[in-house]
């Protein structure tokens, strides 16, 4: 599966496998995260940024937050990331879409 893929279109199966694999690795690797203490006293792992892909019905495809510099250099993550078209980012928020 692993294409030479970056900046081109993806087939529907390819974005889905690729959305796929990177639900499964960014939930099973083991990271050590930094944490911060909310206002609450709430203890929470720092997020770095937040990618949101929709799709061209505007629905959600892919929420990955991101909390180390291993999970932002996710192959898979990259190549979804290129195939998209950028949004907008806000507050470390970036959303994406992706035709397909």
């Amino acid at each position: 599966m692993a294409q030479n893929i970056d900046n081109e279109r993806l087939t529907k199966e390819e974005a889905f496998q690729l959305i796929s694999e990177v639900k499964h690795e960014l939930n099973l690797m083991d990271y050590e995260l930094d944490f911060v203490v909310d206002d609450q006293g709430n203890v929470k792992p720092e997020l770095i940024k937040m990618i949101m892909i929709y799709d061209g019905s505007n629905n959600l495809l892919l929420e990955a937050p991101i909390h180390t510099l291993e999970q932002m250099a996710n192959k898979q993550l990259r190549t979804i990331v290129n195939a998209c078209d950028f949004l907008a980012e806000l507050n470390n928020v970036f959303i994406y879409r992706l035709d397909l």
